[in-house]
């Protein structure tokens, strides 16, 4: 369904939600799409986080603040040598079923986790095994990891039934320990979700609504309806011109600039057959973009353009190249000339218009066509549209990315080899010596060789980045209140959202 569905349509999409629930009995979520599996090995983070957030506890537990707190294991610490993590899991845990949740289920599930299907796998990779010992577990990592501490609270730490693991029924029907227990014969797989209190769930007071339902929105018109009409207490809302009449409506947003808007150049190594393993036309693209029109037209001026992927916030931040390509059709054409590709060629790109409409894509296609790159899109839907995009498909795709405030969990989610969304895990020489550097590096040296990273990736242009987005996460404020989560588009579940009254 694109943006020009009927309003009948919007109307029949929405049907069977009330119209509004009190905010101390039910919290009705909108997601911006459907998960393909509640396998926990197959969790996300980003929009998709509320499915797992429901059903899986953590083994840490992620605060408002952006740090971590005790969640199944109620303590935790290194050696000397950041190598060997041991936590201290809770003692008389059970999964939704009763069955027990011991330092062998905690185990079992992160030895999976590397090897599952989620886009976050690579956020394992330090991981060089994970064994137990009495109420412990302990986890040997290959190397050490600045960010694993806060992985441990986001997906790559939910724990299911390990009797669940590697079956049928692991995709459709999760055991877990977290807050709620889903209701299959109230859900409509694609469409609504209906969860109730897990009476088995450790931590009664933190569930402030006895009831859950998630609701899958099918595209941005539905989106603004759901909000409108209070069919959903809150939404991220991906299309930003809506934003100033749903204000109107009464509406409330919460607002940051979490993420960053631009093009990832997924064939930096030419294996897909394109050009753009020639650094020459990856900064030709990026002269090529007039970033405040992009602002303006893709982003709705909500944001601040931007020339570099790594956030103001970082300590690999550059304000010097904040002016890196400026919008100049004529230096483009040349760079294009000098690398044989003067008549251009042809790019292969996905888009998303049910949640985007056609005038995002349809700026870019005109700004790559200015130098004789023509785009043909692939009009994708979820929730096909982010694993085409990861394996890789597309030489190169439009997407919005977050920028975790710490560095390194941001270099292993965008830049690093095994990064989730480096699909081609791509690297070079020079890169790869810096985030070796960094990984060990002390905390008065670490700055330096961030810099470094983020100037070389500018020079070589592995990115095309329009502007910081201004995330609108729209709520009713008559039965909700809720606050920012920082480095995840969407509010959590239990840390984040609280009722109105």
């Amino acid at each position: 369904m694109t943006l020009l569905a009927s309003a009948a349509a919007v109307v029949s999409g929405l049907a069977g939600i009330p119209a509004a629930h009190a905010a101390s009995t039910t919290l009705t979520y909108g997601v911006i799409g459907d998960l393909s599996s509640w396998e926990a090995s197959a969790a996300q983070a980003g929009n998709l986080a509320p499915f797992y957030q429901a059903v899986y506890d953590s083994v840490l537990e992620p605060t408002s603040a952006g740090g971590v707190a005790p969640g199944i294991a109620t303590t935790w610490h290194y050696d000397s040598t950041k190598t060997i993590l041991t936590l201290n899991i809770r003692l008389g845990l059970k999964f939704s079923n009763g069955d027990k949740l011991d330092p062998a289920a905690v185990a079992a599930n992160l030895n999976a986790f590397p090897i599952g299907s989620s886009p976050d796998a690579g956020n394992a990779s330090s991981i060089s095994s994970v064994t137990t010992s009495g109420s412990h577990v302990v986890i040997q990592l290959k190397a050490p990891d600045p960010a694993f501490l806060n992985y441990l609270a986001r997906d790559i730490a939910y724990i299911q039934d390990p009797s669940q693991l590697g079956t049928k029924a692991a995709k459709t029907s999760p055991i877990g320990s977290g807050p709620y227990v889903l209701v299959p014969g109230k859900s409509t797989p694609g469409s609504l979700y209906t969860f109730a209190k897990n009476p088995n769930y450790w931590n009664q007071s933190a569930i402030k609504f006895p009831n859950l339902i998630i609701k899958v929105v099918a595209d941005n018109t539905a989106a603004v309806n759901a909000l409108r009409t209070h069919a959903v207490d809150i939404l991220n809302i991906a299309d930003k011109s809506s934003v100033p009449s749903l204000k109107g409506s009464g509406i409330a947003f919460a607002e940051q600039q979490l993420d960053w808007s631009g093009l990832s150049l997924v064939d930096l190594s030419g294996k897909m057959g394109t050009p753009l393993k020639d650094v020459r036309v990856r900064q030709a693209i990026n002269y090529a973009f007039d970033r405040n029109l992009m602002l303006k037209v893709v982003g709705n001026g909500f944001g601040v353009v931007t020339h570099q992927v790594f956030p103001t916030y970082s300590a690999g931040y550059d304000p010097a190249l904040e002016n890196s390509y400026p919008y100049d059709l004529a230096k483009a054409k040349s760079l294009m000339a000098q690398a044989g590709y003067a008549n251009g060629f042809t790019l292969q790109m996905p888009e998303l218009t049910a949640y985007t409409g056609n005038a995002p894509p349809q700026a870019m296609a005109d700004a790559l066509a200015a130098i004789n790159i023509k785009v043909v899109y692939t009009d994708l839907a979820f929730p096909d549209f982010f694993p085409q995009l990861l394996q890789p498909k597309y030489p190169a795709f439009w997407m919005q990315l977050e920028r975790s405030a710490n560095d390194w969990q941001f270099l292993n989610f965008l830049i690093s080899p095994n990064a989730a969304w480096n699909p081609s895990h791509y690297t070079d020489a020079t890169s790869s010596k810096l985030i070796s550097q960094i990984q060990t590096a002390s905390a008065a040296r670490a700055p330096g060789l961030l810099k470094q990273l983020n100037d070389y990736i500018s020079q070589q242009a592995w990115y095309v980045p329009f502007y910081a987005v201004q995330a609108e996460v729209g709520y009713n404020p008559q039965t909700v209140k809720i606050v920012n989560q920082p480095g995840n588009a969407v509010p959590y579940l239990l840390q984040d959202v609280s009722p109105a009254a």
